[in-house]
């Protein structure tokens, strides 16, 4: 591999330097200027094109040779990559692009928000290949600032993910977003209603429009979208089963939304998409009371149904709007929240006629944690809740519901101690 390290300077641009052996310009001994290294490194194997790695802007010869020898010795290794001056902004605009079409609508409204909010302000003029650990913890202090340790660790999951792509398409070497050292991350333990909480809830809300959509994920735990896009084509009241095929989520409005398939129209940020994962996509079995609240339901929509006549526009969606269009979730959740107050439980569960307090104040999603309480508080098997939620693993469940087990910690003291007092009779001959 042929190389050499050159200077630039005022001198050598002027023409002021007469030319010596080889027909190459002598060097300026003035101390100004910078050194720059090229290297013909021969064709690449495997795009087939000529390698030419330069670089510049080094103080001394020194520096510049051994930036030189630096690049020969990862072009004999292997692991010498061209990142054709792309800096990170550039990289992750293409990235975006190249991952629309894979990932779901929500996943890549967060890469996007982290991106411009947080990455690109931050990051986005160094060149990819320059980038460092240190630029990267300096992006995550920022993002720190009045936020948790859970949004440091998901912005940077998110430039990892990116720049591991790169490694793939050998425009860097390395991942610097790879092995940091992050802030703990505390998983916050849930607390959701008590079952009288829930029931004082529904009980409340019994003569709102909403109050079946609430019932549904109160009692089987259904995701906010799932519930929104459950469809009546996958309601099977003869078996007691529902089918979770499509979820309804907001998402960035877009100029290039694509209109809806049931109306035509453009709804603005608001997306029929498949369930979260893959395995949230299942059957849910129902109770009899589940039952009568979908018949109750299906009655309702039938009658606002000919109260529009054509100008309802059917989505075939058991919750949708007095005119047939979809919900929007966010609504749902602020709707929710509003119709928490004033609703009270008794103080004391023992004397319901004594004093009252408010329900605590939850999210929508609680409802979903609230039904797997329930089921953990009534003996059902742990795998069993975590078919019933749809959760990818089991682990998932464990960790996000064990604390909620009644009495799980002192029958497995016990369990274990009751071995050691069996082989302790047993070698005593009792």
């Amino acid at each position: 591999m042929k190389g050499f390290v050159y200077k630039e300077c005022p001198c050598s641009r002027a023409g002021l330097l007469g030319a010596v052996e080889g027909g190459r310009a002598a060097t300026c001994r003035k101390r100004h200027g910078v050194w720059l290294y090229r290297l013909e490194a021969g064709t690449d194997p495997e795009t087939g094109k000529r390698r030419r790695p330069s670089g510049g802007g080094f103080e001394t010869r020194a520096e510049a040779e051994a930036a030189l020898s630096e690049v020969r010795e990862q072009i004999r290794l292997g692991t010498w990559t061209d990142d054709r001056r792309t800096t990170v902004g550039e990289y992750l605009d293409r990235w975006l692009a190249r991952r629309a079409d894979g990932l779901k609508t929500t996943t890549l409204d967060t890469y996007r928000g982290h991106v411009e909010k947080f990455i690109r302000p931050e990051l986005g003029a160094v060149r990819i290949k320059e980038l460092r650990p240190g630029h990267i913890y300096a992006m995550l202090d920022v993002v720190a600032q009045g936020r948790s340790a859970a949004s440091v660790h998901r912005v940077r999951a998110t430039l990892r993910s990116a720049l591991a792509s790169a490694v793939r398409e050998r425009l860097i070497s390395w991942n610097p977003a790879r092995d940091l050292e992050m802030p703990r991350e505390e998983r916050s333990r849930v607390t959701p209603w008590e079952p009288r909480e829930t029931v004082a809830f529904l009980d409340s809300v019994a003569g709102d429009r909403l109050a079946p959509y609430f019932h549904l994920v109160a009692y089987l735990g259904l995701r906010r979208g799932e519930a929104l896009g459950l469809s009546w084509d996958d309601v099977d009241l003869v078996r007691r089963t529902i089918t979770i095929r499509q979820s309804i989520v907001h998402a960035a409005r877009r100029a290039d939304e694509a209109p809806c398939v049931h109306c035509g129209a453009v709804h603005g940020g608001l997306r029929f998409d498949t369930p979260k994962t893959k395995e949230s996509a299942g059957v849910v079995h129902l109770d009899a009371d589940t039952v009568a609240v979908l018949l109750s339901q299906q009655l309702a929509q039938g009658e606002e149904r000919a109260d529009w006549g054509d100008a309802y526009l059917d989505h075939g969606l058991v919750f949708a709007r007095e005119d047939g269009n979809p919900y929007r979730p966010t609504w749902i959740s602020h709707r929710f929240v509003e119709l928490q107050g004033g609703v009270t439980v008794a103080k004391d569960p023992d004397t319901p006629g004594g004093e009252r307090r408010a329900v605590r104040r939850v999210k929508l999603h609680d409802l979903r944690h609230g039904a797997a309480s329930m089921m953990l508080a009534a003996g059902v098997d742990i795998a069993i809740v975590s078919k019933v939620l749809r959760h990818s693993t089991i682990k998932l469940t464990v960790d996000t519901y064990t604390h909620l087990l009644p009495g799980v910690g002192e029958a497995a003291a016990e369990a274990r101690a009751d071995v050691l007092r069996k082989e302790r009779s047993r070698a005593r001959g009792q």
